[in-house]
């Protein structure tokens, strides 16, 4: 867990990649009837979001 929260602009756009990476995996999963994974990666992107402070 990362307990510093970065200003650095490069360290921002990483991280808001990490999310829409993981946000683009859930939608793809959903499309392909892949619910139960897409659940697993759902959890995992919201758990991104509220430890990052990315919402």
């Amino acid at each position: 867990m990362i307990e510093n929260v970065s200003t650095d602009p490069d360290i921002v756009k990483y991280e808001k990649n990490i999310a829409e990476i993981l946000d683009r995996a859930v939608n793809l999963f959903r499309r392909t009837n892949l619910t139960e994974l897409a659940d697993k990666w759902d959890r995992i992107l919201k758990t991104y979001n509220s430890k990052e402070g990315n919402q």
